[in-house]
Order: C-alpha cells, then sequence, then structure tokens
C-alpha cells in the first residue's frame, strides 16, 4: 500500500518546466512508531504543483487519512487542520534550527501535540459565522500570469469589503506566503489563507485518489457563498474542490 499510495501522490504532478534535482538519499527511516499514518514522502523532483507552475520549496509531510479516521474517530477538517498545523509546526523547526531531519522522538512529539491541539478543537482555518461570502484567491495564477498588480488593486478598491478573502496556494507553504505578503504590502488585508501543507490525496470519503487535492466547502459552513478568483477565465486547478 505504501508504493502503491507513492505513484498515486505523483499522478497529476508534473516535473515540466523546471529542472530536475537530485533526491536526498540521506531521509532517515521513521522509527517512532509513527510511520503507519504517514505516506511516502514525494522526492525533490515530484514536489511541484502542475497547475501553479512551481516547484515547492519544501517537503511536507502527508497523512493517512483513511487510518487516521479509523484510529482517532477525525472528520475531515480535522484531518487536513492535523496535516496542516504538523508540517508548519516541523518547517518552523526547521527554520529556528541548523538540523535537517526530526528525530523519531522529537517527530513523536510534534504529532502527539498538534494531535492533541486538533482534538481539542484548535483551528488554524476558521472563518468567521457572520462571513456569508467568501472569495477563494488563486494566488499561484496571478504570479505565474506577472498578474499580482490586479490583486493589489482588488485590495485597495474595497473588493473584499464585503466577500471574505481567502489566498489558495498549492506552492507556497504558510509561512513562505506570510513573508510573500509582507513583501507586497499585502499582509495588512486581512486575508485567510489556505496553503500547500493542506494538499492530501485523500477525498472526504477518504478514498485515496491520484494527485492533491483540497475540498475546500468541507472547511466552510454550507450556507456560505464561494467564488473562485483567478486573472484567467479557467477552469479550478486539479487541487481545488468546490
Amino acid at each position: 500500500m505504501k508504493f502503491l499510495s507513492f505513484f498515486l501522490l505523483l499522478g497529476l504532478i508534473s516535473c515540466s518546466n523546471g529542472p530536475i534535482r537530485e533526491i536526498n538519499q540521506d531521509q532517515p527511516y521513521r522509527t517512532s512508531g509513527l510511520e503507519q499514518f504517514f505516506l511516502p514522502e514525494l522526492p525533490t523532483w515530484a514536489n511541484a504543483s502542475a497547475s501553479g507552475q512551481c516547484f515547492k520549496k519544501h517537503s511536507f509531510n502527508y497523512l493517512d487519512f483513511s487510518k487516521l479516521a479509523s484510529t482517532y474517530q477525525l472528520n475531515y477538517h480535522q484531518l487536513v487542520e492535523l496535516q496542516a498545523q504538523y508540517n508548519e509546526r516541523v518547517e518552523a523547526y526547521f527554520r529556528s534550527t541548523a538540523v535537517k531531519f526530526l528525530k523519531p522522538v522529537e517527530e513523536a512529539a510534534f504529532f502527539s501535540n498538534t494531535l492533541e491541539q486538533v482534538r481539542g478543537g484548535v483551528k488554524k482555518f476558521k472563518i468567521p459565522d457572520a462571513a456569508k461570502s467568501v472569495d477563494i484567491i488563486w494566488l499561484d495564477s496571478f504570479i505565474s500570469t506577472n498578474r499580482v498588480d490586479e490583486l493589489k488593486k482588488m485590495a485597495t478598491t474595497g473588493r473584499f469589503d464585503e466577500r471574505l478573502p481567502v489566498i489558495f496556494t498549492s506552492c507556497f507553504s504558510r509561512q513562505d506566503l506570510n513573508q510573500w505578503l509582507i513583501e507586497n504590502n499585502l499582509d495588512q488585508e486581512g486575508f485567510y489563507s489556505l496553503s500547500a501543507e493542506w494538499l492530501n490525496p485523500y477525498d472526504s470519503d477518504f478514498k485515496l485518489s491520484p494527485g492533491l487535492r483540497l475540498e475546500i466547502r468541507q472547511l466552510l459552513n454550507k450556507d456560505v457563498n464561494v467564488k473562485f478568483i483567478s486573472p484567467q477565465e479557467i477552469l479550478l486547478p486539479t487541487e481545488i474542490i468546490l
């Protein structure tokens, strides 16, 4: 199943238009007992988004939603929160130290603490109950088409005064996205964010499918009106399901 999961993860990820990078063979095998809850990591050359036309700067940990749901009785929103929060915690740790890999005891502590927080109701993505209209803004498309100025214009002309803006990116981690917003003077616009840590090859029924995706409506109240925003008249990227 591990090898099947690996190839399914690669299903819709393209390595075209980018350099071939050497796979790191020094990654230690997980021995903390948590390997049953993790899918195989993508090699560096395949850690990309064809829709977003980018290579990702970080290697993300993908969780086995089916096994976690069965073991801990977690729903889809809790599972994507668990994966996103765990990856963010790991990235923050690597940014603050010179180490490249987690020790098994560190991995176990990070996972257990994150799981406890999620089961306790901690959420990184929770829009206000009063928000009835949401714009899902596909940041990668604005960047790849060199039309970021259009996004800035939306922010300055009051586009998001009545509709809650959610930035979606399949390329940036949450911390990289926050840095990008700062560099582009958009960090004060009140954007909510769904970054690459949230993507997973499982759907909300915990069935494994090719490629990475996020069912955004599963994170919102049923009566929320959702609009997808891109600078191009195109279909949704493969990573988004509305």
